[in-house]
């Protein structure tokens, strides 16, 4: 089962105020996920998501007073396999472009918060339950990463600003399943 997720901004190496940056990250994949969900056969995980839900497994988590759902977890033997394409203003192969670091701030966007004070205080508390890809990062059994250099940042909006930490990644998810079972039969396509 395979989608694929956008994003547009900073990917800042090592960041001041890492928390606040790793939340913003992720609240530009909560709408991509939020919509996933609405589609089969990912509509089909919503019964586990939901809040007070019984039906096992549940898949929400309850960190910080917020609710995460994660898409990719152990409770339902789902593993992700991620191809990514990095396109950064900068020349490739100047020293600037830390491509590992890069990454591990990319999959810390990527998974729920593992406690309160991973959440940052720009996350919006009110907006209901708030999607990511993965329970935790773990979950990743394959990654490839390509670079390119971006020609021009004019047809994104024009109201972000720019630095040389800007970029725009496009992000291939292939959903594996770990083990079968009813649950997660739909995705063993």
């Amino acid at each position: 089962m395979k989608f694929k997720l956008l994003y547009f901004g900073d990917i800042f190496v090592n960041p001041k105020r890492r928390t606040q940056h790793i939340a913003d990250i992720r609240m530009q994949f909560h709408p991509q996920l939020k919509k996933l969900v609405e589609h089969q056969p990912w509509n089909n995980l919503t019964k586990f998501m939901e809040p007070g839900a019984t039906k096992s497994p549940i898949t929400t988590r309850h960190v910080g007073g917020i609710d995460w759902n994660p898409i990719i977890t152990p409770n339902l033997k789902l593993l992700a396999e991620l191809d990514i394409l990095i396109m950064h203003p900068e020349i490739i192969g100047v020293p600037r472009s830390d491509i590992d670091n890069r990454v591990k701030t990319l999959f810390d966007g990527l998974r729920c918060p593992q406690n309160e004070h991973e959440i940052g205080d720009n996350t919006p508390r009110d907006i209901g339950p708030i999607y990511t890809l993965l329970d935790d990062d773990h979950l990743i059994t394959k990654m490839s990463v390509n670079t390119s250099h971006m020609l021009s940042t004019h047809m994104f909006n024009p109201n972000i600003a720019r630095s040389q930490d800007t970029l725009f990644m496009l992000i291939d998810v292939n959903v594996r399943v770990a083990e079968g079972t009813l649950e997660n039969l739909p995705f063993m396509v």
